[in-house]
């Protein structure tokens, strides 16, 4: 049996039930479907009046008021665990002085460095824990909570008879609450941090009796402190939360936002309420709450810990907006930096820098590399990481001393191998790898990894679990490195794969569909093994399977934009499932969404469907419009681009020319943060619709801007396909500046570029272009009378191009192309293939033809057209309709 929990690695709860003891103590704390036993809550030596008395006497440990003991005085004023630890052995402490001890214990624990925290740990599981013992039938539920979460963040297992006894008595005191009591939220909210940390339990079956609790202390959520420990709360039991309980309490802190009870003046809460809204799983659905809560932080970043500011960072590049934050992150990431060059610092620091400075940080980056101390860091290698992609270091001496530094980091601990954690490197590594185009490739990483994720299939419990083997399949599907990798996937990899399709969700369909590709361009490019070709087409199988399976769902509990945006790249990452029946119908519910909640970051990613797919739906494209026009404040530069380049690549155009114009206008704002390619897909989008402010044609078409574009092409990634991209963008811009705005006095500078790329491209007729040509030829009896594969000035391909002197007859071509010819007509002849319309309306022709044929007209000439789907249709079939139908087309008589 495969069994598919939650997404947070409950994995480990099943390895942790195989040791008896471990079971036993699950037996004890879980109790499904039933109130324990009426003699067991006789035999609680704490009683509800007990409960009541110290609850009463100390609503939290940390707060405590009054005139403090002088045994309480002596434990706060001990200034080191040696000389702490001396105090709890010596003296016989009563309860809520061991309880305080503990607290402060963890204090000093921080201070430590590793071995040392072991040392504390090891004297605290051998020293304190049987002073503890004693008293743990006494305490009530804030010492319980207190205790148990200071314990297990000093690492002292589970299976202590100890801790397992005050985590025991903690849930029964909530499970035999009357309706009337109520936890404290405090012991709420130590309790379920204390009980996901190591992820030793399945938290939904241990929290469970949790939640009427967080219900009542939601209705009475009226401070500051109690939105942060709700938080608290909410964050650790995500996966039992559902969609009432949360909208109830964002609607609890909304109003609390509008009385100014949460503000700038309290950070602390309004960061724990962040962190817990940004959990991935509902992130999307609560846009607008983020975006009001960053805002309303703006004014106290620069006095935020590093922590919290690098928390901050994190949500804003996840979103993608507020755009007012820009500036203010930028200005306090530098700071930050300036304070602590770190790697986590500095990859905070680096999407917000401008082009100038790339150096300072490619400096700071290379110091840090080769830096053992930084590699130390929490996180060092993550963070690595994301300063390598966003600085787009293509350096070939940079990528392996990074991998190598990962290759040491597997090999330094067995955590790794224990808590998946090396799944994180295989992610990185397959989005690295596809970012440098697959020309980069790290074979001992691969190895090492390969080998890991293969190990853990085979022998660790997570090979049981569909959403850990889809992640662990995916590297081994992408890279091999495993025994005859060369012609065949594992057996064993397809025996789950088949086995556990059923379970598999979105995500783990996206990244399989990822691994495939990967494959079939780096392993099997050339020649595909016939048993590897079986196998993909196996896996393509299970994922149209999936894919109809998750649509079919979609009739119960409808899809959100981003979960159908990831069906559909998951498709469109095999060029096999583009041509499926499943793939259309993904598209087609496109049409069938209700964005009223809207969100740059969906906008994106439909964004990118649509232009991968070509797929026309004009209701969603006014709704990415109208999201810009409304949040044209909020909203960056770089969303706006890929709106406008999405629309301009489908030929849409929006209703309101104001939309446009905001677009401007956020293009004008974001100008220096922006990528050189960006601007230029952005400014040739709103050339398309005539509404290229001014001031951005001067900006973009001036020396300085040409100098940014060169230096991007320096320091790209790809080098095979970057460079010509750009300049290729460029040309195109300048042409239709050129020739659509010649008000802005804009010179044409792209000759000696489009004789250079001439030069380069062979002419390789198509099937189609051969057989017009064939026509055409009988046609008009002659090859003098018409041209092939004709280049204009202004670097447009035609590829037929007859002159008709006054009598409309056929006659050769002048020797000197001209706009105006006296009483001759010029007639282009266009073949426009499939691809030259969008894919579900063969009417609706895509941007970059309809701005051809634009200004092949302002060239003079007269624009004719021939659809591939027409023209190989079954009507032109019939023998003599492909000739009579160019004899209508150019009105020829004979």
């Amino acid at each position: 049996m495969y069994l598919n929990y939650a997404p947070r690695g409950q994995w480990k709860y099943l390895q942790y039930v195989l040791q008896m003891r471990q079971l036993q103590l699950l037996r004890r704390h879980v109790n499904i479907g039933a109130k324990p036993p009426i003699q067991t809550v006789v035999a609680l030596p704490a009683g509800r009046i007990h409960l009541q008395y110290y609850s009463q006497r100390m609503e939290s440990l940390a707060e405590r008021s009054g005139v403090e003991d002088t045994v309480m005085l002596r434990l706060r004023e001990s200034k080191n665990s040696e000389e702490l630890l001396e105090l709890i052995l010596a003296d016989n402490l009563e309860r809520h002085h061991l309880v305080e001890s503990l607290s402060l214990l963890w204090l000093h624990y921080l201070n430590l460095d590793t071995p040392q925290r072991e040392a504390l740990t090891e004297r605290v599981h051998k020293e304190v824990l049987q002073r503890i013992d004693p008293h743990t039938a006494h305490m009530d539920i804030n010492e319980l909570s207190c205790s148990y979460l200071y314990l297990r963040k000093m690492h002292i297992s589970n299976s202590e008879s100890t801790v397992e006894a005050i985590l025991c008595r903690a849930l029964r005191a909530i499970d035999t609450k009357e309706q009337d009591d109520l936890v404290p939220l405090t012991a709420l909210s130590r309790l379920s941090v204390g009980i996901n940390l190591e992820r030793d339990f399945f938290t939904p079956l241990v929290c469970r009796n949790f939640l009427p609790h967080l219900e009542r202390h939601i209705a009475q959520c009226e401070s500051e402190e109690h939105v942060r420990l709700l938080s608290t709360c909410l964050f650790q039991l995500h996966q039992l939360i559902d969609e009432e309980l949360l909208k109830d309490y964002k609607q609890r802190v909304s109003e609390l936002l509008q009385r100014g009870i949460l503000s700038c003046d309290t950070p602390k809460a309004l960061l724990k309420l962040l962190h817990m809204l940004n959990i991935r799983v509902w992130s999307q659905r609560h846009t607008q709450l983020i975006r009001e809560i960053l805002l309303t932080l703006r004014p106290c970043l620069h006095q935020l810990e590093p922590v919290d500011m690098k928390s901050i960072c994190r949500a804003f590049l996840h979103h993608q907006e507020p755009a007012e934050l820009m500036q203010p992150l930028k200005e306090a990431t530098e700071k930050l930096l300036a304070d602590e060059c770190t790697p986590d610092a500095l990859a905070c620091a680096v999407p917000f820098g401008e082009p100038l400075q790339r150096e300072k940080y490619l400096k700071m980056f290379q110091q840090l590399l080769y830096s053992n101390a930084a590699w130390q860091l929490p996180q060092a290698s993550s963070h690595f990481f994301s300063v390598l992609r966003t600085l787009k270091i293509s350096d070939i001496s940079y990528c392996n001393t990074y991998w190598s530094g990962v290759i040491r980091e597997l090999d330094s601990g067995t955590e790794e191998q224990t808590h998946l954690r090396f799944l994180g490197h295989c992610q990185r590594y397959m989005n690295f790898n596809n970012n440098l185009g697959g020309t980069y490739r790290h074979f001992g990483v691969e190895r090492k990894l390969s080998r890991m994720c293969m190990s853990a299939i085979e022998q660790d419990i997570a090979g049981r679990l569909p959403s850990k083997v889809s992640r662990l399949a995916a590297f081994v599907i992408a890279y091999g490195h495993t025994q005859m990798s060369w012609k065949k996937f594992p057996n064993i990899l397809m025996s789950k794969i088949l086995t556990m399709a059923p379970q598999f969700d979105i995500l783990d369909c996206l990244v399989l569909s990822r691994s495939m590709q990967i494959a079939s361009e780096l392993r099997f490019r050339q020649d595909t093994p016939p048993l590897a070709a079986m196998q993909l087409s196996t896996m393509d199988t299970i994922l149209i399977g999936c894919a109809e399976r998750h649509l079919a769902n979609a009739e119960q509990e409808p899809l959100t934009a981003s979960e159908l945006s990831i069906i559909i790249r998951t498709l469109s990452h095999r060029k096999t499932l583009k041509n499926t029946l499943v793939y259309m119908q993904a598209l087609s519910l496109y049409k069938t969404l209700h964005c009223n909640d809207l969100s740059s970051r969906v906008v994106r990613d439909m964004a990118y469907n649509f232009n991968a797919s070509h797929f026309f739906v004009p209701e969603l494209l006014e709704s990415m419009f109208g999201y810009i026009a409304e949040q044209h404040e909020h909203i960056t530069g770089d969303t706006v681009e890929k709106v406008l380049t999405c629309s301009y690549n489908l030929g849409y155009t929006p209703a309101s020319p104001e939309t446009l114009e905001r677009a401007g206008s956020v293009l004008l704002r974001d100008f220096e943060q922006m990528s050189g390619l960006s601007l230029v897909q952005a400014c040739l989008a709103l050339c398309f619709y005539k509404t290229i402010p001014d001031e951005l044609i001067n900006r973009v078409f001036c020396v300085k801007f040409i100098q940014r574009i060169e230096d991007e092409i320096q320091v790209c990634y790809s080098k095979a396909t970057y460079p010509e991209r750009v300049l290729n963008l460029v040309m195109q811009l300048n042409r239709t500046v050129c020739l659509d705005l010649p008000e802005a006095n804009v010179p044409w500078f792209q000759q000696n570029y489009i004789e250079a790329q001439l030069s380069k491209k062979s002419q390789q007729p198509s099937t189609f272009g051969r057989d017009v040509k064939h026509l055409l030829k009988n046609l008009l009896k002659e090859d003098k009378y018409f041209r092939c594969n004709h280049t204009t000035p202004y670097g447009y391909q035609i590829d037929f191009v007859i002159h008709f002197d006054r009598d409309k007859k056929p006659m050769p071509a002048p020797p000197v192309e001209a706009t105006m010819l006296d009483r001759i007509t010029k007639v282009a002849i266009l073949l426009l293939r499939l691809d030259s319309f969008c894919e579900n309306d063969l009417t609706a022709l895509r941007g970059p033809q309809s701005l051809k044929m634009k200004h092949l007209e302002m060239m003079g000439y007269k624009v004719l057209h021939i659809n591939e789907h027409d023209w190989n249709s079954k009507y032109m079939m019939a023998p003599g309709a492909k000739a009579n139908y160019l004899k209508c087309l150019l009105q020829i008589s004979h």
